[in-house]
């Protein structure tokens, strides 16, 4: 069900209660219309035999998936707060804005996003704070991780390198903006420029102590497609785990350079 906010719930309770079918909702509904939250790296084999699922928003799911790299890596996150400057609005939307502000979305503490992310990652410490800045290309996370221990910067990148669905982006290799990233999508002849992966800047990625500093862009048109996907091998129990992940990323021709599907 990919209706607008608030319209998946009218369409269950309207027609899909009437038929013994699975239904998968967006993240622009609210958690309790289905029986589980969703994201593949995080908690695939919670949806196995749900009738009622939901894959989460883009910025949810751009925030599980960076939490979801170092928990599978072994790495404790105590603490995560993360700041993100949200798109104004789609593309396509040009009706919308802002065009000339910054707008707290909302003013008050926490926005959604950190509640939705412990619809999946219920032991999390989170807390999330939203502006919506005048762009459309992505939104983009400003995070601060308290880890379980002290870590090198080496470990948290090979463990970012090694998990799917994120990509390095180097700022020498002139990956210097969010504009960029899509302007490689567009070299790269996604189509509609999609990047599904998140995009993580790997020279922000900082060290301190247990301290973890770093900045990611989410393309909220297309992050959580590869996540729709296996949300029906998930619910229908077609493939384990990773082998879905591994199959939906090699045939939405994602980056899988060195990624460890295991």
């Amino acid at each position: 069900d990919a209706t607008p906010e608030d319209v998946g719930r009218e369409n269950k309770e309207r027609h899909y209660q009437r038929f013994d079918k699975p239904v998968i909702f967006q993240g622009g509904e609210e958690a309790d219309v289905a029986e589980v939250s969703f994201n593949a790296l995080a908690n695939y084999e919670e949806a196995r035999g749900r009738r009622y699922v939901r894959v989460v928003s883009c910025n949810t799911t751009g925030i599980t998936r960076v939490l979801s790299a170092l928990l599978l890596n072994g790495m404790g996150v105590k603490k995560a707060r993360i700041f993100i400057a949200r798109r104004g609005a789609d593309p396509k939307e040009h009706k919308k804005g802002p065009i000339n502000d910054v707008v707290p979305n909302p003013a008050t503490v926490p926005s959604h996003h950190g509640p939705d992310v412990q619809t999946i990652l219920r032991d999390i410490d989170i807390v999330t704070m939203a502006v919506a800045v005048p762009v459309t290309i992505m939104h983009m996370h400003m995070a601060y991780l308290e880890l379980d221990s002290t870590y090198t910067r080496d470990a948290v990148l090979e463990a970012f390198a090694k998990t799917p669905r994120i990509y390095l982006a180097d700022v020498g290799a002139g990956f210097q903006s969010l504009a960029q990233i899509i302007e490689y999508a567009r070299d790269l002849g996604r189509p509609r420029a999609d990047f599904p992966e998140v995009a993580l800047f790997r020279d922000s990625v900082t060290v301190r102590g247990n301290e973890l500093y770093l900045m990611y862009g989410v393309h909220q048109e297309s992050i959580v497609v590869p996540e729709n996907v296996d949300a029906i091998r998930a619910i229908f129990g077609t493939l384990p785990k990773w082998t879905s992940i591994e199959k939906t990323d090699k045939t939405l021709k994602l980056s899988t350079n060195g990624k460890v599907y295991a």
